[in-house]
């Protein structure tokens, strides 16, 4: 009998109704493959290249090919070779930064002052125009204009016509449907969207010449969360929302209209955050697959959406305890052909792919807990489960040589664990190793987990119960 291996992580509040969890393992869909859906082990990192010694806050892919992240207080930029070199400082140490070019020159700002690069100078300075506001929380580009939200008011500011060190003291205007504070000024699908705690307000380029954007009529009752997870992706936009109901709820805008795309399971952890401003997002396309990963703050793991199967998956490091902690990006950009991953704990920025299976050096343990099995409470016997494991890919020697797939089984609804049973998923080119445990034992309710650790490709088609 098949049973189901592939789903989401949707560990819901009660256990024993949902509890299961795709950690490090991506569900997929190919309705003319073998089996119609598959697990594929997550991208692992490989170090490229190092940006001094603090955390790393942020990057920015140019559009002339040029490639930067903020590190600790410094604006590094990265080349195709791997080396980096320090171009500046900024005035604060912690915290996401945003970024925004205008073709001539790159804008960066720590959530309280900007700073700018002129591309052909390559000279890093404080924009110290005395009509830029005191405090502004972040910086995006749109139609020839840097534009900045200030902090704590409603109000945002835009800068001269390609001209990011010029700032006229008449040209700022308000968010004005709701009086919540302005949290976020970015390009919305080409559009002004001005994001609140608890609005959206949707501003178009009119041309006026004395202030050039004006309100569409009307806004949303929806705001963000986290003004760091407001991220631009395809053709949408994408947040953690918030209103003033709750908040928590991941949004994408089908147009300027807000459609929930979260579950009930990551809104939970969401609204559990107690640090919500600490949250951010990244995106990145791989094998026809686009991600959107929320991370940060006190979040176990890292929460990931596959845009093309609509499903939520976890991303996880896996700490010197043996515990899971957040994945290890705090940026990812695509430059020289490459996925680049800002380290959330150093300096190091790491290129991902499929083809590294772990990070860095360090384990990547993958695992996946099933839906329950229960027939009426009626106790059954299981006495066979064979796992549909792409065989025979063991590394020539060292850790991975033999690798290993270890099971757990839960009979009281995923509360408690049973003994770890491993067994071979086939060494090098044994390509017809069945991966099979017996002698299950007799539950009402049946979970199983099970978990790789080996640093080898990783892909499961399907699950059988004999």
């Amino acid at each position: 009998m098949k049973i189901k291996l592939v789903g989401p992580s949707y560990q819901q509040r009660s256990l024993p109704f949902d509890a299961q969890r795709s950690i490090n393992l991506l569900p997929l869909t190919d309705k003319d493959g073998a089996d119609v859906t598959s697990l594929l082990g997550t991208p692992g990192l490989l170090s490229f290249a190092t940006c001094g010694t603090g955390t790393v806050r942020g990057g920015f892919s140019a559009g002339n090919g040029r490639a930067f992240f903020v590190a600790n207080n410094s604006l590094y930029e990265v080349t195709s070779a791997g080396t980096s070199s320090a171009l500046g400082n900024i005035a604060t140490f912690t915290g996401a930064v945003t970024f925004a070019d205008n073709g001539i020159e790159l804008a960066v700002c720590d959530g309280s002052k900007a700073y700018l690069l002129t591309y052909s100078t390559n000279v890093f300075a404080q924009i110290t125009d005395a009509d830029f506001p005191s405090s502004v929380g972040g910086i995006d580009f749109i139609d020839g204009y840097f534009v900045v939200n200030e902090n704590d008011t409603g109000k945002f500011y835009i800068s001269a016509l390609y001209n990011g060190a010029s700032w006229d003291p008449l040209d700022f205007a308000t968010a004005e449907s709701s009086p919540d504070k302005l949290v976020r000024a970015v390009n919305f699908v080409g559009q002004l969207g001005l994001l609140g705690e608890n609005t959206l307000e949707i501003w178009r380029n009119t041309g006026d010449s004395a202030f050039p954007f004006s309100r569409i009529s009307g806004s949303v009752p929806i705001g963000t969360l986290s003004p760091y997870t407001v991220i631009n992706i395809d053709t949408s936009v994408y947040w953690v929302g918030s209103t003033t109901q709750g908040a928590g709820i991941v949004y994408r805008a089908q147009g300027f209209t807000p459609v929930r795309i979260s579950t009930e399971a990551i809104e939970r952890k969401l609204q559990a955050e107690p640090n919500p401003e600490l949250l951010r997002s990244w995106t990145y396309q791989q094998d026809g697959h686009v991600f959107l990963v929320i991370t940060g703050g006190s979040l176990e793991t890292s929460l990931v959406y596959d845009l093309s199967t609509s499903l939520w998956h976890e991303r996880a490091f896996l700490n010197d305890f043996g515990d899971y902690e957040q994945h290890l990006g705090s940026c990812c950009i695509y430059a020289f052909g490459k996925h680049l991953v800002g380290d959330r704990r150093d300096g190091n920025i790491h290129e991902m792919r499929l083809d590294y299976y772990d990070d860095n050096g360090s384990t990547i343990q993958r695992r996946r807990i099933y839906t329950h099995l229960l027939d009426e409470l009626k106790p059954v016997r299981y006495n066979q489960l064979t796992i549909g494991f792409e065989q025979g890919v063991g590394l020539q020697s060292g850790q991975g040589s033999n690798p290993q797939v270890s099971l757990r089984i839960s009979k009281d609804g995923a509360r408690t664990w049973g003994n770890a049973y491993t067994t071979s998923i086939g060494a090098v080119g044994q390509y017809t190793t069945e991966v099979t445990f017996r002698r299950l034992g007799i539950q009402q309710i049946c979970t199983f987990e099970i978990t790789v650790s080996d640093p080898v490709k990783v892909a499961i088609t399907g699950s059988y119960l004999r």
